[in-house]
């Protein structure tokens, strides 16, 4: 079950990425698509201009390294949190150029220096974190819930 245009928030991976990103100040020159951050946000423009939910090469397309460093940890991996809320678990028919699945590898680089891997189900995901970085896993896990129980409140509001 792959994400839907509709069901995609855009605008919200927008926000997260503005937040992680550390524009000019830092890096002094914007690195466009060499950079994770600036990648990431090339291929949601991508989608939105393009009305669809995946970018043709994009996950073949990552860059490879972030050499910057200096990103806000707890940003980039409540921002992941974020991203795992909005995956559909696809399972066996995940995507790799799913934007959803190109924006979270950019971040696992962030964090762990490569590419994670992911099977298209959360918990197996967050499962396989927990064994390799438990203390990353649980503050991602701590967002994930969070914001998937402001969600459920807001759905009985209604």
């Amino acid at each position: 079950m792959a994400i839907s245009k509709d069901t995609i928030n855009l605008q919200e991976i927008f926000q997260d990425l503005g937040r992680i990103c550390l524009t000019e100040a830092h890096c002094r020159q914007c690195a466009d698509r060499g950079c994770l951050i600036g990648y990431s946000k090339d291929c949601a423009a991508q989608c939105r201009i393009k009305n669809q939910t995946f970018v043709e090469n994009g996950f073949d397309e990552i860059p490879p390294a972030d050499i910057r460093g200096g990103y806000d940890e707890y940003d980039v991996l409540h921002a992941t949190a974020h991203l795992l809320l909005q995956c559909r678990s696809c399972k066996q028919e995940h995507f790799d150029n799913c934007v959803i699945n190109i924006i979270r590898s950019c971040f696992e680089i962030i964090e762990y220096g490569d590419e994670q891997g992911y099977e298209g189900d959360v918990l197996s995901y967050m499962m396989k974190i927990h064994k390799t970085h438990p203390e990353k896993a649980a503050i991602i896990a701590e967002e994930y819930s969070r914001i998937k129980e402001l969600k459920i409140q807001a759905e009985l509001k209604k």
